[in-house]
């Protein structure tokens, strides 16, 4: 069972990730017409990333051994998610301008962080199986 920073990866991941991407439907759907095939393949592969978080944050929950290298897949993947949202999108956004860069600059950071924090704390290592 997960505790401390690992409690709130496996939140984010599970929680975080999958509520997002039930709001972006929820703006998107009504005009999801007009934005054509390449809103539509956005949305697929947002829910992708979001089923592979949640996932990721489930198998970290219950110890699963092959959740760390999952959870260090799924960041990557969210951060990917974000910046492509923040530059290359068809779904509606509201960022203002000039917010770009420096919210791309900041989901690289989280996910660096949460990278640095699977990659080095001992609650996630114990989770690995011993080689």
């Amino acid at each position: 069972m997960a505790r401390g920073w690992l409690l709130i990866l496996c939140a984010y991941l599970a929680l975080w990730q999958p509520m997002s991407f039930a709001s972006e439907v929820t703006a998107t759907l009504p005009t999801l017409g007009m934005r054509g095939p390449a809103g539509v393949l956005e949305l697929v592969a947002h829910a992708a990333v979001a089923a592979i978080a949640v996932a990721a944050g489930w198998g970290l929950w219950v110890g699963n051994p092959g959740a760390p290298r999952m959870a260090e897949i799924a960041v990557v993947l969210c951060a990917a998610a974000a910046v492509q949202s923040l530059y290359w999108t068809r779904l509606p956004h509201d960022v203002m301008p000039g917010d770009r860069l420096p919210l791309a600059v900041l989901a690289m950071a989280h996910a660096t962080g949460w990278m640095m924090y699977l990659r080095k704390s001992r609650r996630v290592r114990s989770l690995l199986p011993s080689a």
